[in-house]
């Protein structure tokens, strides 16, 4: 990497530095993958016609979670369905918890083709 010039090592920085947000949300997917909890909602569902569900889920330690349900489409009649399972946490829930695996999987190997091109390109041109 010794014959880059000052500009090229700038921007293979910069280049490397922006691959590290593929990482962030493969781990911020594992820790959910991990951390979260199998619970059912409670109370109503709210779907927008074309928009992401919320609604609300108990975890344990009688916490209450509320937020996004992802995975979670309704037509506007089925919008009374109670006790939905979920995994959730305090601030996100998913219908499919292998979805947050299978994410985060994903995520990292993006990210480690993106860190092995930027250095072949680099030492390429060194």
């Amino acid at each position: 990497m010794r014959g880059l010039r000052p500009w090229q090592r700038l921007v293979m920085s910069v280049c490397l530095c922006a691959l590290m947000v593929p990482f962030w949300f493969a781990a911020q997917n594992t820790h959910r993958f991990t951390s979260g909890h199998r619970t059912k909602t409670e109370g109503p569902v709210h779907c927008a016609w074309d928009g992401p569900c919320k609604g609300s889920w108990l975890l344990p330690g009688r916490q209450q979670g509320s937020g996004e349900i992802e995975g979670l489409t309704f037509a506007a009649d089925e919008e009374v369905l109670l006790d939905i399972p979920v995994f959730a946490g305090r601030d996100w829930a998913v219908t499919d918890r292998s979805g947050l695996l299978a994410r985060a999987i994903v995520e990292a190997l993006c990210g480690a083709i993106g860190v092995v091109a930027v250095l072949w390109v680099a030492w390429a041109r060194s």
